[in-house]
Order: C-alpha cells, then structure tokens, then sequence
C-alpha cells in the first residue's frame, strides 16, 4: 500500500501494519513519519527498539542475529533500519525482502530512505516491503508549493500569518524544511500572539542568525572553520539539541553528495541545481564543498554523524560536541582531523 504523508496520520490511527517503508529526500518530512509510526507502534505495546544506521559495508546478518534475540524490556519491539543513501544493496534487499514475506508478530519493520525516486519504488525489495505493509513516499517541496507548505504549517501550529509573512520566510529559508520549522518553533516561543507579520520574522531570524544551526551549515560547506567553531560553541552555549544540528549538517551534504555525484556523471551543472532546487544563493557554498570534498570525505562525514547521533543518545562513548567540533575541522579543512 502506497500512501502520502498526509494521509499517514489517519492510516495509523486505524490499524498498524507489521512492515513501514519511508521513503524521501526531505529530512524533516521523513523523521516526522518515523516518529509517527514510532509513536503508534509504542501504545500497541512496542516498546523497545533497535536502531541500524546503514552505512559503508554493514553486515546485514546482525540484524537476523539481533532479530531472533530475545527481548530484555519487552515483548514486541521496533526493527529500526535507516538507509541515509536509498540503497540496500544485493544483501540487503535479501535480508528486507525476507523479513517483510515472513514478518515476525512481535516485531515491526520500519524501514526509511533518505533519497527516493521513481526508479527506487520499482525496485523488487521496496515493492516487496509496499506489498506486505505501507510505503509512505514523501516527495520535495517545489519552490512554488514551498509558501503554502509554510502557510499551513503555520495554520496547524495555532499561528495566523499575513501572506508577506508566508512569503518571506520562504524566500529566507530557501526551499530547507527543516530551517522553516524551526522557525515557526521560535515564533510559538515568542508567544506574541498568533498574528505573524513580516516584521515579527525579520526580528525572529535576525536575533537567532547568530548561533543558528544552518549558520553552521553554510560555513562549513565555504570551509570557514573559525566561523564553524565559533557558531557550534555559541549552540552548544544555548544548549541547542545537537540532533538538530546534526539533521542540519545532514541534509545539506546528503544533497551536496547527490548533486555531485551528478555533476561528475557529466550532467550540466546548472541543470543540476535546477533539478534538485538549489537556490542561486546557496550555490556558492555547494559548489565550494563540492570542489573541496571527495565522495571518500563525504562518506566518512556521514559516519562521523551517526557516530555524534549515538554519543546524544547515550549509544557510544565520546562528547558529540567533541565530535561536531573534528567533523567540521574534516569538512573545512579534508584529510587534516582525524574522524573517530
């Protein structure tokens, strides 16, 4: 069953199915249908989970081995597999196809992909998972839906904006989803009242651009050390929760990864910027990251986040703001940090 992610909310409330598949290139959008379906699965009584970030050569059998142990906490639990790439592999497209023909009653599979296209729903293993349970394809905002997007999202969060409101804060955040909630966040925060004008964002962002995450996003991706360092220490000063930090970082090079590896497959640079929406002002600092990172570099970046998103949960050992820290002197500066 295919389905979007508007209509997720109501397919939960009536059942739950053994098997989720979620699938898109927006970060945010794919983390709030996690979280949904999380929260569904726990008050049918899963409540463990096991979290699996699907990275370089993973050894899929750990999760047969993981699979079968028995339960500590819990009688039922959640099979967490996150694939930041979309790609399963040869491997794993064995091991998902098999847990999807032959679901466990006490586990849920909840798979999810951070880049999707049509190609990637043809596939036999996402049409496998689809036809057992709910595939939930989330697809990117256009430039010209992304005033309306924030408009109800604004609506939804008890908030009443004017549409030069709507519309600056959508020329602002440049097309990232993530950047736009979090500002409708601070706008509740301010507790002015539900009117939104174009004033009250240009305040909001203008006393937040400071130690802002996606300040950080865009320094790294120039190769300003100085700057990456002395925003992170201003958001950890704030205790920011690094995960959002994290999501920040990640969307940004995953896309920076995919237009790259578009731009070295021989495919016009502009047409590329176009395709995946790429704002004319952020495609000076993709093109520098682009020119200073290899696919190695990007790689070891993404390890290096999901290493920092373990350290927040207690997961691995190590500070995550240590971390941050010699992920963005690797990202300014390649091949000069050591990456753990």
């Amino acid at each position: 069953m295919a389905v979007s992610a508007d209509q997720l909310p109501t397919l939960l409330s009536r059942s739950l199915e053994p098997v989720y598949l979620v699938a898109g290139d927006e970060a945010l959008l794919v983390q709030e249908c996690r979280d949904q379906i999380i929260e569904a699965a726990r008050k049918q009584g899963y409540l463990e989970r096991d979290v699996y970030q699907v990275e370089g050569r993973f050894d899929w059998s750990s999760i047969a081995v993981d699979s079968a142990a028995p339960s500590l906490f819990s009688a039922r639990k959640i099979v967490d597999i996150r694939l930041p790439a979309g790609k399963p592999g040869k491997d794993g497209a064995k091991v998902l196809g098999e847990m999807a023909n032959s679901p466990d009653p006490d586990q849920l599979l909840l798979v999810s992909c951070g880049r999707w296209s049509v190609a990637s729903r043809k596939t036999k293993w996402a049409g496998t998972l689809a036809k057992h349970g709910v595939l939930v394809e989330i697809w990117p905002v256009k430039p010209n839906q992304l005033p309306n997007w924030i408009r109800n999202r604004m609506l939804k969060a008890g908030l009443d904006p004017d549409p030069e409101a709507v519309q600056l804060l959508s020329d602002l955040v440049e097309g990232n989803l993530l950047a736009a909630q979090q500002e409708i966040e601070k706008l509740l925060l301010l507790d002015r009242g539900s009117a939104v004008t174009a004033q009250l964002i240009r305040q909001s962002v203008a006393n937040s651009a400071r130690f802002d995450s996606f300040r950080l996003v865009e320094c790294s991706l120039q190769g300003q050390l100085d700057e990456c360092l002395r925003v992170a220490t201003g958001l950890q000063r704030m205790n920011t929760p690094i995960q959002i930090v994290v999501g920040a970082l990640y969307r940004e090079l995953s896309l920076a990864g995919t237009v790259r590896a578009a731009i070295h497959s021989g495919e016009n640079e502009s047409s590329v910027f176009r395709k995946f929406n790429v704002w004319s002002t952020r495609q000076g600092p993709m093109k520098a990251a682009i020119r200073r990172l290899s696919a190695d570099n990007l790689d070891d970046t993404f390890r290096s986040l999901a290493l920092i998103d373990r350290q927040s949960k207690g997961r691995a050992a190590g500070d995550p703001w240590q971390t941050l820290d010699r992920l963005l002197w690797h990202l300014c500066e390649p091949g000069a940090a050591h990456l753990q």
